[in-house]
């Protein structure tokens, strides 16, 4: 049996965890059966974190973050980027995370509840889900979905090196990072697309026999999933904005992701100019939509692409600084400082030390 072959084989067994949950949900009318299995599986359901109710022992985190993750149940502080499968009959939880969750239905369909409403999801869908967002994932059948967990860092290094491009991921981004009402989702609808599911099915492969240059593997399948994903399907995504404006904050996020683009010497005045608005009105939209006068926004940005820089680079503090705009590096470490609370030496000392290196 080849490496494909095995990883075919374990996105389609039901493992020991899943079919404990699955004989749990089959006697949800029985509560006595239940309650006499819950006693024969209370061992291995410590052992094996399992997400159940009735086992108080067991904490089900509202807010899932690297920090209170149980052993091998979702991403750590020493990974990038991880692929599950999602064990199906998995109890329903409301839970947020401090990733990114992008959730690729490879067979069958399953349900989600993200931010309170309802987003069914079929075949070749896949779904973004940002940080904060509040969700539930329902499988109650034999569908197969595969969760890829990534790091923010991770995705902000992505996007900066090559996402910003005008596209509805470009977008998302812009509105999860800067924008007091960010978007809670994006469906992107691939069918049967054996391209999409290739690329898939080659990241969880690198997950399951991951080696000393898996990160970087995984990283770069990543980008070529974003990319192939944006090239095919980007112009019929959909994209949930909170609120009742959300053209509005579409051509927002477009003037956001000009800035993102050319935040190094851009002014007011050049932006206004360039989408043709007025500059007290160009300042009014940056404003209602991120909360910032233009001149803060545009250190954000700096400062966010800095960090960037900096957690991913050797680059020396002062370079770093020119590379977004400051000539002076003390000016450029005062604003850094104001934005992190903390020195672009000991941003960098911690990112190194979280990214396990």
């Amino acid at each position: 049996m080849n490496r494909r072959e095995l990883v075919l084989k374990r996105l389609y067994d039901y493992s020991e965890d899943e079919l404990i949950y699955k004989h749990y949900y089959e006697l949800r009318h029985d509560q006595d059966a239940r309650r006499a299995y819950l006693a024969s599986i209370e061992t291995i359901a410590r052992s094996h974190h399992l997400f159940i109710e009735e086992f108080p022992f067991i904490s089900i985190p509202e807010y899932v973050s690297e920090n209170n993750i149980p052993p091998y149940t979702g991403i750590t502080s020493q990974m990038n980027v991880l692929l599950m499968k999602h064990l199906r009959y998995t109890p329903v939880f409301v839970h947020k995370q401090d990733f990114f969750e992008l959730a690729y239905v490879f067979s069958g369909s399953c349900r989600q509840v993200i931010d309170g409403e309802e987003v069914p999801l079929k075949q070749g869908d896949l779904c973004f889900i940002p940080p904060l967002v509040m969700h539930t994932m329902e499988v109650f059948d034999d569908s197969i979905i595969i969760n890829i967990q990534i790091r923010k860092d991770t995705f902000g290094d992505l996007f900066f090196n090559a996402l910003r491009l005008n596209n509805i991921l470009s977008d998302f981004f812009m509105s999860f990072l800067y924008s007091q009402t960010p978007a809670k989702r994006i469906v992107f609808s691939t069918g049967d697309d054996k391209s999409i599911q290739d690329v898939v099915l080659d990241m969880f492969e690198e997950t399951l026999f991951r080696d000393q240059y898996s990160g970087r593997l995984l990283a770069n399948m990543l980008q070529m999933l974003f990319v192939k994903t944006l090239r095919g399907y980007g112009q019929t995504a959909s994209m949930k904005e909170k609120g009742t404006q959300a053209k509005s904050n579409q051509n927002t996020l477009q003037m956001i992701s000009y800035i993102n683009d050319n935040y190094r010497d851009i002014t007011l005045e050049s932006l206004a100019d360039h989408f043709g608005y007025s500059v007290p009105y160009c300042s009014k939209l940056i404003r209602e939509e991120t909360g910032l006068s233009f001149v803060f926004f545009v250190r954000r940005v700096r400062m966010n692409r800095a960090a960037s820089i900096l957690s991913t680079s050797n680059i020396p503090v002062a370079v770093v600084g020119e590379m977004v705009g400051y000539e002076n590096a003390e000016s450029f470490i005062r604003a850094f400082q104001k934005e992190f609370s903390q020195s672009p030496s000991a941003y960098r000392k911690n990112a190194l030390q979280n990214n396990g290196s």
